[in-house]
């Protein structure tokens, strides 16, 4: 399967790319008043507003000095925006290569790939945005 190979503050995570509807440069994020933190705010995607969220926020790593990617999520006619430092590369992984260290307390994350030079988590956050 694809997977879209990421990086947040010196680690690296996979994401499936099957729920990934693009990948955009940074764009202006209009904040909310009175959203949660994982709440960056909002963007105008080619006429589309659409609400931003902080993946580090979301999940609980360390957040980046500067985000330069925004992945475009999609879950039947709802899309949103996932904020990240910097997409890598788009990778095939065989579901074999997971190790799965699936928690009940963590259920976002669904195991780690180890790759040629590096290890990646593996995260799942379709449940926790839509």
């Amino acid at each position: 399967m694809q997977m879209i190979l990421f990086k947040m503050n010196q680690q690296y995570y996979l994401i499936s790319a099957a729920s990934v509807e693009e990948v955009i440069d940074t764009v202006r994020i209009t904040r909310v008043p009175l959203a949660p933190s994982w709440v960056k705010g909002l963007i105008n995607l080619r006429g589309t507003v659409m609400t931003v969220i902080g993946l580090s926020e979301l999940i609980g790593v360390p957040t980046s000095e500067s985000n330069h990617n925004i992945l475009i999520m999609k879950k039947d006619d709802e899309r949103k925006g996932l904020l990240i430092e910097e997409v890598v590369e788009v990778v095939d992984i065989d579901k074999e290569d997971i190790q799965l260290e699936k928690t009940d307390k963590e259920k976002h994350y669904l195991g780690i790939v180890s790759l040629e030079d590096k290890v990646a988590n593996v995260v799942d956050v379709n449940h926790l945005i839509f």
